[in-house]
């Protein structure tokens, strides 16, 4: 009965050695912090990726992110010093850096979420406030690129200048914002940037019709060119054509009077062989005087000694 007894005990003892040792110990793996608290009161805090000891069932363990933290805020309606309404969306990235501090002001990483919601914000507001739109949107006056000449011009008078920058902004949201939060909170704010900003609704509808009035113009603008340029093509090319056009007509002039020549000679040497043919040609001749001469109602006024009178008494019938 005893050497049953004895393993029984034995066993017993190893399994309670085994808890306890279990709940004694904890494990702080990299990348993480650990509180140590007795009775809600913080007695440790360990940094450094390690196995440590407790009291069991009297101390607890807190575990906490050591590395940098991100933090998104929701986009929020604001206005800029020259009273654009405008909506801002704002990242960040903090981190816990020291461990009491943090633990007793705050607690847990979602407690930190919102501590951050409310003073990011506020530091984005007092600077947006504090500056234009386009300090906002832009951080130099850095020359843009513009399609065209003329918007070049017309947006160079009306460009505004940067003052202060979207750089410069963000820099300032982050000594505002991050002012004090070690000493409160055991907070450290690296990074804040501005994601996104965006008109309201209710200015985004005439920044489209402004924009798309801007489209308008710049398509005007390249018909207008276009037009341009085809005319100047048009000119050209009817230029070429009354060129052509009238080389052509002067070689056919040219054609057509040395073939009527070469005709003249050719008819002139074949009527020149004998006297009768002479006379023949003489009388055609006067024939096409008189078909042009009393074409229509011509009035013809001869004298009596006239080729055209002698040639037309000829032609009388007799009686």
């Amino acid at each position: 009965m005893k050497r049953q007894i004895v393993p029984l005990v034995l066993l017993a003892l190893v399994t309670v050695a085994a808890v306890v040792l279990w709940t004694a110990t904890y494990v702080v793996e990299e990348g993480k912090q650990v509180v140590v608290t007795q009775f809600g009161k913080v007695v440790n805090v360990e940094t450094e990726a390690n196995l440590y000891f407790k009291i069991p069932l009297v101390q607890e363990v807190h575990v906490l992110e050591k590395r940098l933290l991100p933090w998104d805020g929701a986009p929020e309606s604001m206005q800029t010093r020259d009273k654009k309404r405008i909506f801002i969306d704002v990242w960040a990235r903090w981190k816990i850096v020291d461990l009491s501090t943090f633990f007793k002001a705050v607690r847990t990483e979602q407690g930190g979420q919102k501590i951050l919601d409310d003073l990011v914000d506020s530091a984005v507001r007092d600077v947006v406030a504090r500056n234009k739109l386009i300090d906002v949107v832009r951080s130099s006056d850095e020359q843009l690129v513009y399609e065209s000449e003329e918007l070049a011009r017309t947006a160079e008078g009306a460009r505004e200048q940067v003052t202060t920058g979207r750089a410069e902004m963000e820099k300032q949201i982050l000594a505002v914002a991050g002012k004090g939060l070690k000493d409160r909170y055991g907070i450290e704010l690296f990074d804040v940037h501005i994601k996104r900003v965006n008109y309201v609704e209710s200015v985004k509808e005439t920044v489209y019709e402004r924009m798309r009035s801007e489209r308008q113009r710049v398509a005007r603008l390249f018909e207008s060119q276009a037009q341009e340029e085809k005319n100047r093509i048009l000119g050209l090319t009817r230029k070429d054509l009354d060129l052509i056009e009238g080389e052509m007509e002067q070689k056919s002039a040219e054609i057509k009077g040395k073939a009527d020549a070469e005709v003249i000679q050719m008819t002139a040497a074949a009527y020149g062989k004998s006297p009768e043919a002479i006379k023949f040609y003489e009388f055609l001749r006067r024939l096409e005087v008189f078909k042009t001469s009393l074409e229509g109602n011509s009035r013809l006024v001869l004298s009596t000694d006239s080729d055209v009178f002698q040639l037309l008494k000829k032609l009388e019938p007799s009686e």
